[in-house]
């Protein structure tokens, strides 16, 4: 009885688990970068998840210059 008790929690808890997005998913997909960035930004994640951090990294990309001297936003 302990055993199934343990195998359905550990179902349940994997279960649970989010899926996480790469720095690439998030760049090729800026409806999944928007969102993600709110959610972290509200509290609804929390913001050392590895969402939030890929989310933040690639925002950090985004904002830094090129190699023209221009900014890519």
């Amino acid at each position: 009885m302990k055993k199934i008790l343990i195998f359905i929690t550990a179902l349940f808890l994997f279960g649970c688990n989010e899926k996480t997005y790469t720095v690439d998913d998030f760049k090729n997909n800026k409806e999944l970068l928007d969102k993600y960035r709110k959610m972290c930004q509200n509290g609804e994640i929390d913001g050392d998840s590895l969402n939030c951090q890929n989310s933040f990294k690639v925002i950090v990309e985004l904002s830094r210059p090129t190699n023209t001297g221009k900014w890519t936003d």
